[in-house]
């Protein structure tokens, strides 16, 4: 499933950066911890807030909302 990753808006929670596209069909949950390495190389620890799934007839496609440790 494609899954792309933003970064959390420290203030509001709201997608803000983000940080990259992956293709995985690994279940995430709102809070679980894991480290991140961007394409730029930075290796940072994050926290999911919320996972949000938008379903149409194209498939399905997952967004991550995390917030830096």
């Amino acid at each position: 499933m494609k899954t792309e990753i933003y970064e959390a808006d420290p203030f509001t929670n709201a997608k803000s950066a983000h940080f990259l596209t992956i293709d995985t069909d690994y279940r995430f949950e709102p809070r679980e911890e894991f480290f991140l390495t961007t394409e730029r190389g930075q290796r940072i620890k994050v926290r999911i807030t919320h996972v949000l799934l938008d379903v149409s007839a194209n498939g399905i496609k997952r967004e991550l909302i995390v917030m830096k440790l």
